[in-house]
This record gives C-alpha cells, structure tokens and sequence, in this order.
C-alpha cells in the first residue's frame, strides 16, 4: 500500500496546479506498483479548500480510504511535540497525522514534501519531484 499525501491530491485535482503533470505521473507509477491510500485527514484537508462533499468523494474514490487511528495520532503528536518551533518553519499538525499513518502501517509514503523527514526514519518516502537542496 502507498499512502498518497494531501500535496500530491491538491496538485492533481488541480490542472493549473505548477506540479499537476509531475504528480499525475507519479500516481501512474504508483498505481502501477501498488495500491492507493488517502487519509480521512486528506479528506478533511479537501474540504478545507472549498471543494463539495460529492466531487471529493467522486476523485477519491479509487483510492482506499485511511482511517486516522489512535496509535496513528499517538505517533503523530509525539513528533510534532519533539520538532523545534521557529517562526519561519512552522510545522501543520494533519502533516504529521498522515506521516504517523504510513509509519505504523509501514506503507510508503507518496509526497511532494519533503521538510520536516527527521521524526520519520522508518517512512519509506517517495517524491513526486525533485527534493530541495
């Protein structure tokens, strides 16, 4: 299983999104290797950005949805409460969420980000693009 994060979804529903064709590509490799997941934290992420509950559910619909679980938000919470507050890199909690999912699953993990990987050494990540320097 892959559990594809939020960034990737955002980019592909968007087709005027700057890495629409680079994450469309990587959900095809993806898809390719193994089964997609998507995270009830996506979903809710999803509504967030004025989207209707049924175009979501229609885009979402080939992936298997992830439910967040208390182990997950365990995981979850204890990393963003170790990871270093400043103000210029300000970590987003749901990030977090999903990233505990794939570790306590053991999935891979589709992305588009790739700050904040320390907390998650057990987290097979795979970049839809290049990572920053």
């Amino acid at each position: 299983m892959i559990l594809v994060d939020t960034s990737i979804i955002v980019a592909w529903l968007d087709s005027a999104h700057e890495h629409h064709l680079v994450c469309v590509a990587a959900l095809e490799r993806a898809a390719a290797v193994d089964q997609l997941a998507v995270s009830t934290v996506t979903f809710a992420e999803l509504a967030a950005g004025n989207r209707t509950h049924e175009a979501v559910l229609e885009a979402l619909q080939g992936f298997v949805p992830v439910d967040l679980l208390m182990e997950d938000a365990w995981r979850a919470g204890q990393a963003f409460g170790r990871f270093p507050k400043s103000k210029k890199d300000q970590p987003v909690l749901p990030d977090y969420f999903i990233r505990a999912q794939a570790a306590v699953r053991g999935w891979q993990h589709l992305t588009n980000d790739d700050r904040r990987l320390a907390p998650w050494p057990d987290v097979d990540f795979i970049f839809a693009r290049p990572r920053r320097g």
